[in-house]
């Protein structure tokens, strides 16, 4: 239970204890993170059952963004911001980690916080009515799985800070555990269309890996929550096109 609960103090801004609130504690606990998006999809599916009685999918497509934002203190859109900036303005690797410490968001930074919540929102609004139960559900587990697998996988870029932190802290009986869950989840609410957006999931992760050892020779803090925000629009908008194609295998759990 204290591994839920710091779980749920580091990826969320929902009421916890103040002892979960520890980084430490939160990297022995990456086993939960797929259940923590799990949750969290929970309240968005919540709010967007109470919206729709009296919106259009279109306002509550941007109130769920809004919600999710509010619901994670925004930490992995700063990292967004900071990786962009670092990724793209920076010339060489001690470059980039420089600007993604520095507090200022540049343009990059602005451009690819607009351009993930615009995807969000894109997905929200093309997924069909029959699926959106399942897709609200899976988007933040498999976002979060993703983060999990690419923090483990790749060394930290610096000896100090998250990133770090959680690579010494993963073990591989965590990471596959956090991945069966999150296969677990996509098969029992999507059938095979689920495993594909896990596979999917996956390899936005890995291609996040893969970025950021060429281009600051390992993870940082600032790309794993990108790779969590861009994981969440991907997964939306692939289980929007799998719907759309006639792909899914959808079970009637609303």
């Amino acid at each position: 239970m204290n591994g839920a609960l710091a779980a749920v103090g580091f990826l969320t801004r929902l009421p916890v204890p103040r002892h979960a609130h520890d980084l430490e504690r939160a990297a022995a606990a990456q086993g939960w993170f797929p259940v923590v998006g799990l949750a969290l999809g929970g309240l968005l599916l919540a709010a967007d059952r109470i919206l729709a009685h009296s919106l259009p999918e279109a306002s509550v497509a941007v109130l769920l963004v809004v919600l999710l934002i509010i619901l994670t203190g925004a930490i992995h859109l700063d990292g967004v911001s900071d990786a962009a900036d670092g990724l793209l303005a920076g010339r060489s690797r001690v470059e980039r980690l420089a600007i993604m410490r520095d507090v200022h968001t540049g343009s990059f930074g602005v451009t690819a916080i607009v351009s993930v919540l615009a995807t969000k929102w894109a997905g929200l609004v093309a997924l069909p009515r029959d699926v959106r139960f399942e897709a609200l559900l899976l988007a933040p587990c498999l976002a979060r799985w993703g983060m999990t697998l690419a923090v483990a996988s790749l060394p930290a870029a610096r000896p100090d800070g998250l990133a770090a932190t959680f690579h010494r802290a993963s073990r591989p009986l965590v990471t596959v555990t956090a991945g069966a869950v999150a296969l677990a989840a996509s098969v029992v609410l999507l059938g095979a269309g689920g495993a594909l957006a896990f596979v999917a999931a996956t390899l936005v992760a890995a291609g996040g890996a893969v970025v950021a050892r060429r281009a600051v020779g390992g993870m940082t803090g600032d790309i794993c929550g990108a790779i969590v925000e861009i994981g969440e629009g991907a997964a939306l908008l692939f289980i929007a096109a799998l719907a759309r194609h006639g792909w899914l295998e959808a079970y009637a759990l609303a």
